[in-house]
């Protein structure tokens, strides 16, 4: 994909791995819950941050495959109930530059959030690392039970983008921008690797500065 930067009018968001590492949080909270709904588990960094980015339905199907649908049931209501208070409570580490970096691009572009996660979890994130001034929507697979790349277009319509971009980590990401037409930037300081990308970055630093240079 040809891409003009300088044409680039917003900056959407992948969370984990893009803009903070919450893994350790995110383990802990999934062994609480799944505790109180019944069942031992030992959920750890290595053994979750394979599937971060998944919605949590497939996470749930992809690490416990033996679960039945009622238990699944079950744990995603207790999660959806317990995450945001303990979210909140331990929180997440933002990577270096992130938030002084978002102050700064948000001055020249509107700027997005689009996750897979649960749709309480992106303005818990935004109080924790002090950035809801600066963002302008985000949007999660919580709130409209759509793939990431839908929501994409559901905000680039909303807010009459011309040339959105999409920012993420992983591979998957990759694949849904590109699916709806949205040049696709990686993270490559987060979890995955790909080389389906316009552009990559080794810093949240870096990427500030190049696309305050565009402008």
């Amino acid at each position: 994909m040809q891409v003009d930067w300088s044409l680039t009018d917003a900056l959407m968001f992948d969370m984990d791995g893009t803009l903070w590492d919450a893994v350790d949080t995110y383990a802990r909270i999934w062994n609480e819950v799944f505790l109180r709904a019944g069942r031992e588990v030992h959920v750890t960094r290595e053994s979750l941050i394979r599937h971060i980015g998944m919605p949590i339905p497939n996470i749930i199907a992809s690490m416990f495959p033996d679960i039945t649908p009622d238990e699944s049931a079950r744990f995603s209501a207790e999660l959806a109930g317990e995450e945001p208070v303990l979210l909140a409570r331990y929180g997440g580490t933002p990577y270096p530059g992130v938030v002084e970096g978002l102050e700064r691009l948000s001055h020249k572009y509107k700027l997005f959030l689009v996750s897979n996660c649960d749709r309480h979890t992106l303005p818990i994130f935004m109080t924790c690392i002090g950035i809801t001034p600066y963002i302008t929507e985000g949007l999660a697979y919580g709130n409209t039970h759509k793939p990431k790349g839908d929501n994409m277009l559901l905000l680039k319509e909303k807010y009459r983008l011309q040339q959105p971009l999409y920012m993420g980590d992983i591979d998957a990401d990759g694949q849904e921008a590109h699916r709806v037409g949205l040049p696709f930037v990686h993270a490559r300081y987060g979890f995955g690797q790909t080389d389906d990308c316009e552009l990559a970055f080794d810093s949240f630093t870096d990427f500030t500065e190049f696309f305050l240079n565009c402008k």
